[in-house]
């Protein structure tokens, strides 16, 4: 994904008996420089690694486009920004970030997101202020268990949609929710739970936006 999302890669690891790897790097011009699998581990920093491990160069963050947009607010978890950026990337969302949120490129968030970081535009220097998104010609919705608006009315809009999830224990601030701009929307959960993972809110809402008719 990263060879086919044109990133600039500066070095590659393999252990000599990788033939994968040597296959897919001689095909792209790349050198590998052949280590230990204890050394393997020890670059990947996961518990069984499979090769190749790469350095790359971390690109820089795109500019926020008139798209639908999936934005991560003060996200902390390495897992949920990793799902919901492969979530984006499967759903053709747009992904901004927010500086209080995890580093999305990091070693962790970049497994999980599967790739994902190579298929979709990430903004990764978002201020924390709803106005960016309104000048961009997006219109901010907040994901939110508490929210009276029913997600099925409210993501069918013609406009682009700038669905922000929260942070995993406190939710996004009450400032941000609480602007006249913002709308909060709301996943029916007949089942009784109080609340929902916020990567699997994310993609839940996302695959509602592109399944629901624009009113």
């Amino acid at each position: 994904e990263a060879l086919a999302g044109d990133v600039e890669i500066r070095e590659v690891f393999a252990t000599p008996d990788d033939g994968a790897a040597a296959d897919l790097c001689a095909t792209a011009g790349l050198e590998i420089t052949a280590v230990s699998p204890t050394v393997l581990s020890s670059l990947a920093g996961s518990v069984s690694p499979r090769g190749p491990v790469a350095v790359i160069a971390t690109p820089p963050s795109a500019e926020l486009d008139r798209v639908d947009t999936v934005v991560l607010w003060n996200i902390s978890d390495p897992g949920n920004a990793g799902t919901i950026i492969r979530t984006a990337a499967a759903l053709g969302f747009q992904v901004a970030v927010t500086g209080g949120s995890v580093d999305v490129w990091a070693p962790k968030v970049v497994r999980s997101a599967v790739g994902g970081h190579f298929r979709t535009r990430l903004v990764t220097d978002l201020d924390t202020d709803i106005a960016t998104l309104i000048s961009g010609g997006l219109v901010p919705l907040v994901a939110s268990a508490d929210a009276t608006d029913p997600a099925e009315t409210s993501l069918g809009r013609v406009d682009p949609v700038a669905l922000i999830v929260g942070n995993e224990t406190h939710g996004v601030p009450t400032e941000i929710a609480g602007e006249p701009e913002v709308s909060s929307v709301s996943l029916a959960m007949p089942g009784g739970s109080e609340s929902l993972n916020a990567s699997v809110a994310a993609g839940i809402s996302m695959y509602m936006r592109i399944h629901q008719p624009c009113i």
